[in-house]
């Protein structure tokens, strides 16, 4: 008789066990579900890999099939300073030709005393190469100053690039590859008429500013976390238009090179 008390009672709390598990597992699983689903999706990286199409503005946009746009947070810090640092130009900063590049990076960096220098247009165009040499014995893991002189004629349209300091790879070996990248304006860009700023304003071709903190240039209301990060005033000072892709997207301005120049300076 106790026996079969028991066992009747091992079975009710089996029961119980696997109603509570079905029950963690329902709550669960809508939770987490398809990935590639637009319904689930709360971020940039999430739509990217999703495969969604990805605005080439900058910041790029990410839009799902449902209309939502996720926005890319943009890393403005040198996670590099451990390997390279460059004290002239700095992020965002005008420059003109001839631009002296002058830092200092440790003997890994080189090869030969040097290292190779790369200046690009917005599209990603070489405007102009070179290498920077070392200022002193480079065959050490210490920081070794460098100097580079690059001569580069400005582009005609679109007054942003990037200039990329890459580290010598006699190797060939994608594995040694590394670089840093510092966005630069450039100075001698043809300005847009100061009267077609102050007609139009700063939201042309159907392009609307969104976004928490006014942060975002798109063709319509987006989402996007609602952090602030100082950087964002700055973009008062940009123009909100259709780029070469025929997307929304932030044109650059002297003045907001300057304010994110000011706000990255230590």
């Amino acid at each position: 008789m106790a026996y079969m008390v028991l066992k009747r009672l091992v079975i009710l709390l089996g029961l119980i066990v696997l109603l509570l598990v079905g029950g963690v597992v329902y709550k669960i699983l809508p939770m987490t579900g398809d990935p590639g689903d637009p319904s689930v999706i709360t971020s940039f990286s999430e739509c990217a890999n999703a495969g969604y199409p990805i605005m080439e503005s900058y910041p790029r946009q990410c839009r799902t099939p449902g209309g939502k746009t996720f926005i890319e947070e943009i890393e403005t810090k040198n996670d590099k300073s451990n390997l390279i640092r460059v004290s002239n130009p700095k992020p965002n900063q005008e420059i003109t030709s001839p631009l002296i590049i002058t830092g200092e990076a440790r003997g890994t960096w080189y090869f030969e005393a040097s290292f190779p220098i790369v200046l690009v247009d917005w599209d990603g165009l070489i405007i102009a190469e070179g290498h920077a040499e070392a200022q002193s014995e480079w065959m050490t893991e210490e920081f070794v100053p460098f100097k580079a002189t690059v001569t580069f004629k400005a582009p005609t349209y679109k007054n942003y690039g990037t200039l990329i300091l890459q580290k010598d790879n006699p190797s060939g070996l994608p594995e040694h590859d590394d670089a840093i990248e510092i966005p630069v304006l450039f100075r001698d860009t043809p300005k847009e008429p100061v009267e077609e700023i102050v007609e139009t304003g700063r939201e042309r071709g159907g392009c609307m500013v969104t976004g928490c903190s006014g942060q975002v240039c798109a063709d319509g209301d987006v989402i996007t976390t609602c952090e602030y990060k100082a950087e964002y005033a700055c973009y008062e000072n940009a123009v909100c238009e259709r780029q070469a892709d025929d997307q929304c997207g932030w044109t650059l301005t002297a003045a907001v090179g300057r304010c994110l120049q000011e706000l990255s300076s230590p």
